[in-house]
């Protein structure tokens, strides 16, 4: 049965409604040339405990009690101006198809999803990530109608797929090598002093990188570390998170459906990696914690893709994923030289009038989003 709007009410999640949560995520795949549903097994909350240290699950509920959609909103410290600054991040919006399309349920659930922020005031920045595949969502919310926040597109996030089909040539006079739990000090000495100049990038500290919710499943030894002169200057992480996230193909459009099989019957010809079916998750991993001196820091990051990706062989990823910022020249380097897939999001700051002055104030270019931790 489907319910008038005015019978559908917005509430915070209870904790019972965990179950829930994660069916609305199986149940509501994004649209593209390839669907995919990010599901959140065997617990939601053990992905969103990764967003950051708050969170909040906001569910539209019939008068039965069954959730019909959510909107998640996480905090986490990210840099602003190279200042540690405390910014929400709206995502998983999600609704039955059946409800979709009725501008005032939408309304509502952006009324209750501002109340919440509201008892937030120490967090007044706020921002969203939108696939460019899913244009009418784009704009619509961009056209900032009335009784709606206000969105402003401040950037482009670009995330590279990697297949993990060759070994990589690594550079000579340069130690790479598996972190160690003696580096998580050094590590998160170098992410807070490099990445602060890199907007929106995440705030790590070493209690983060040792906290089992913050970091779930990411050990000292996913970490590939350079040094140069016996002293730490790079490093990037091989992140698995398909314990508690993972990317399920719901089905294919367009070529990809009609050609799917020869691809895969090509794959093992081409060295290059299959394409799941239907039902299927997506076996990959996540280059995150990317850090590098800044006097040498597209060289040496790519030195250190470069020798995670040599450590992916074998382990089971058919695709690595590395998110970067428009206009940042790692990403057009990455693609060409492993032929990366790109999918590509607009980034936008949501506001509300209370908020419309943080986000004026931002006025940062080539934000860099730890896509890990969205």
């Amino acid at each position: 049965m489907v319910y008038p709007t005015r019978d559908i009410c917005f509430e915070l999640a209870r904790p019972e409604d965990e179950p829930e949560l994660r069916r609305v995520m199986r149940e509501t795949p994004m649209d593209g040339s390839i669907r995919l549903a990010f599901a959140r097994e065997p617990d939601f909350y053990a992905a969103a405990a990764v967003e950051g240290p708050v969170h909040q699950a906001i569910v539209a509920r019939d008068p039965q009690g069954r959730v019909l959609g959510l909107c998640s909103r996480s905090v986490r410290s990210l840099w602003v101006n190279q200042t540690p600054t405390r910014v929400g991040y709206l995502s998983a919006l999600r609704l039955e198809e059946a409800y979709r399309g009725r501008r005032q349920l939408l309304q509502r659930g952006f009324d209750a999803v501002r109340a919440v922020a509201q008892a937030d005031p120490a967090t007044t920045l706020h921002m969203t990530t939108i696939f460019e595949d899913n244009a009418p969502a784009i704009r619509f919310l961009s056209a900032n109608l009335e009784g709606f926040p206000r969105y402003r597109r401040v950037g482009t996030v670009r995330t590279l797929a990697l297949p993990t089909w060759r070994r990589q040539r690594l550079p000579h006079g340069l130690a790479l090598r598996a972190g160690t739990d003696a580096d998580l000090g050094p590590i998160a000495a170098l992410l807070h002093r490099e990445l602060r100049r890199h907007p929106l990038a995440p705030v790590w500290t070493e209690a983060d990188l040792r906290d089992p919710s913050r970091c779930r499943g990411l050990r000292p030894s996913d970490f590939t570390v350079a040094e140069r002169d016996g002293r730490l200057v790079g490093c990037v992480a091989l992140w698995d998170q398909s314990a508690y996230k993972q990317s399920i193909v719901v089905g294919y459009e367009g070529g990809l459906g009609t050609f799917r099989g020869l691809v895969n019957l090509a794959a093992p010809l081409l060295n290059v990696p299959r394409l799941p079916p239907p039902g299927e998750a997506v076996p990959h991993a996540t280059l995150s914690h990317l850090a590098a001196e800044d006097d040498d820091e597209a060289q040496l990051s790519l030195a250190l893709i470069a020798s995670a990706s040599n450590r992916a062989i074998g382990a089971g990823y058919s695709w690595l994923t590395l998110g970067v910022g428009d206009g940042d020249p790692l990403g057009d380097e990455v693609k060409r030289q492993y032929s990366a897939i790109e999918v590509r999001a607009a980034l936008f700051l949501v506001s509300w009038p209370e908020g419309h002055a943080a986000a004026d104030a931002f006025t940062a270019r080539a934000p860099r989003l730890e896509i890990a931790t969205l």
